[in-house]
């Protein structure tokens, strides 16, 4: 904040703050929040004394209180600062409509001390659920507007107005990650994986996809290095472990043999508990672990390669499946990788394709399959797009493929159709191979 508040001052309001965003939800009606602050209070005080600028800050809290409505309420959050809380305002421009009747009444000058004296002030507005989906998201939004007001010398502005787009954007998401994560927003997709070998599905690969109320389908880019910014990366990754291991049991009926893989952040490699964590949850559900495969970018082991290689090594003796995503595109070598207890490579899509037309990535794919297969690990072709591609991998050697081509991502309802109906799960793979 950067605003003058005690900590004390701050949890109180955003205690009661927080009731107004819970009854405002379950009335489904807006709510705003503007952040008051007075300006010059610090040359007043030297001019005229401590006591007058208290007299003034006391003056200027009881003029707005006489404009607002019964259910609206005023806090003193700081030395020069007000908090305004308008339970349902119509819309947008309700609350920017109050912020404007708060500057003119401030235009009229206040008597104290036989002085007259012109208060100025910046508001700063956010409001639920247009920007954020609790208190203290709330409230950092409105800070982040009022700061802005006050360094561009303008009374009002929105925290959708500020000129730092991506700061704000970045406050909403995570405000709505958050309520998202505890009202089941997000749902898992699956990708499956084709065994080259055998021509059927061997397993697939869990993605996260967050179905907003207001937004729709969130891109994964645009949430996931949010939440790896934020503490959430954890509980998000686990909320996705927990699902993919429940969902496991019905695709491991259909298919005795299946994995399914989850994706590992360098945030959540790099977390302390993440393994204790992760062997919790799979003995509650009773996946076998070496039908889990949890997926690590070169780019994140190479953050701290010691300390991944430990964690990658208590994976390992967990009985858990490891696999290198996006190979390729890190700063890693296959020199590195056979030092790391790891299953399997997954050749990132970039080299894969165009490989039927450039043979610069061709030969990319061939020296990976190769040399993997030296280390005895396994190699997955990603983006496979066109059956030319799927029988040239076939001929390199790949041992497994995934990409549209096969299947595009799906839920798991659809998956279980389609390990039921696709050629892909029959025992026949020649009838998989017709394309």
């Amino acid at each position: 904040m950067n605003y003058s508040m005690h900590k004390q001052e701050r949890s109180i309001f955003v205690g009661e703050l927080q009731q107004h965003v819970d009854q405002s939800r379950r009335g489904g009606s807006l709510l705003g929040v503007l952040l008051i602050h007075l300006h010059r209070i610090v040359e007043l005080n030297t001019s005229f004394g401590y006591q007058a600028g208290d007299r003034l800050i006391a003056t200027v809290r009881d003029r707005i209180a006489k404009i607002l409505r019964p259910h609206d309420s005023i806090h003193r959050i700081g030395d020069h600062d007000f908090a305004l809380v308008l339970p349902s305002p119509k819309n947008v421009g309700h609350a920017k409509l109050a912020a404007n009747r708060i500057v003119d009444i401030l235009e009229e000058p206040f008597e104290i001390d036989d002085n007259s004296i012109k208060a100025q002030a910046a508001i700063g507005i956010s409001l639920f659920p247009e920007h954020a989906q609790d208190a203290d998201a709330l409230l950092r939004l409105a800070d982040i507007a009022l700061t802005n007001a006050i360094k561009s010398n303008s009374p009002i502005i929105l925290c959708a107005d500020v000129r730092d787009k991506d700061a704000v954007s970045s406050f909403i998401i995570e405000s709505e990650l958050r309520h998202a994560l505890m009202s089941d927003e997000f749902v898992l997709y699956y990708q499956p994986k084709i065994n080259l070998a055998t021509r059927q599905v061997c397993g697939a690969e869990a993605l996260s996809r967050w179905r907003n109320p207001a937004r729709g389908f969130v891109p994964p880019d645009v949430f996931i290095p949010v939440a790896e910014q934020t503490n959430l990366m954890l509980p998000f990754t686990l909320w996705s472990l927990n699902l993919a291991s429940r969902q496991f049991g019905e695709f491991h009926r259909l298919h005795k043999h299946f994995s399914v893989a989850v994706n590992l952040s360098a945030t959540v490699l790099y977390d302390a508990d993440v393994v204790d964590l992760i062997h919790r949850t799979i003995k509650i559900w009773g996946i076998p672990p070496e039908q889990l495969i949890l997926e690590v970018t070169e780019s994140a082991m190479m953050v701290d390669p010691k300390t991944s290689l430990e964690t990658l090594r208590r994976f390992h003796d967990l009985g858990v499946k490891l696999a290198i995503d996006d190979f390729g595109t890190g700063y890693s070598s296959l020199a590195y990788v056979k030092k790391l207890p790891v299953d399997e490579l997954k050749i990132d899509k970039s080299f894969v394709l165009n490989m039927d037309k450039d043979k610069g990535d061709a030969m990319i794919v061939r020296t990976v399959i190769d040399m993997a297969h030296n280390f005895e690990i396994a190699v997955t072709a990603e983006g496979v797009e066109s059956q030319p591609i799927l029988e040239q991998l076939g001929e390199l050697g790949c041992d497994c493929a995934q990409g549209f081509h096969m299947a595009k991502p799906m839920p798991a309802t659809d998956l279980i159709r389609w390990l039921q109906e696709s050629p892909w799960s029959l025992h026949t793979g020649t009838q998989a191979m017709a394309g």
